[in-house]
């Protein structure tokens, strides 16, 4: 079966950026391919990111990049939370496994001002032990045993 959809959007990278106590810091990277014979607008971007069941972020980036005709634009997001209490049971996950999922979805807005399109985004990919920074975390949890993992 082939794809038709002029617009495909994968993630490229989740990255651990920092990691403390009281913020994770995390870089996403997707690509937009832009399959069709004219450039392509984009506009804004819709998005929920997860880590196993757990939601790391969510949010609205208006972005206002044109992709070239048949050519693929990278954007990068840069985005903090604090889920350091839930991170236990994801962590496990890892070190049972050595793998974790996460999973992006969400729409993404492209065209002009008159008109507009909307395309869904469903995307799962893996992170490995050596994608994640497994040192400072196990120093973090020997300086903080009651997080629980």
């Amino acid at each position: 079966m082939t794809n038709n959809r002029p617009i495909d959007v994968t993630m490229e990278s989740l990255q651990l950026l920092r990691v403390s106590p009281f913020e994770q810091r995390f870089k996403l990277t997707m690509a937009i391919n832009n399959k069709s014979s004219q450039e392509l607008f984009v506009r804004r971007l819709n998005y929920k990111v997860m880590l196993s069941d757990l939601e790391i972020t969510s949010g609205e980036e208006l972005i206002w990049k044109a992709v070239p005709a048949f050519s693929t634009q990278e954007i990068e997001i840069f985005f903090s939370t604090n889920i350091w209490e839930q991170l236990g049971p994801v962590f496990a996950i890892v070190r049972e496994s050595g793998q974790l999922n996460y999973y992006l979805t969400g729409e993404l807005n492209t065209g002009s001002l008159l008109y507009q399109q909307v395309s869904d985004i469903h995307y799962t990919s893996t992170l490995t032990q050596d994608q994640l920074p497994m040192k400072k975390l196990n120093k973090l949890q020997k300086l903080m045993p009651n997080l629980g993992f």
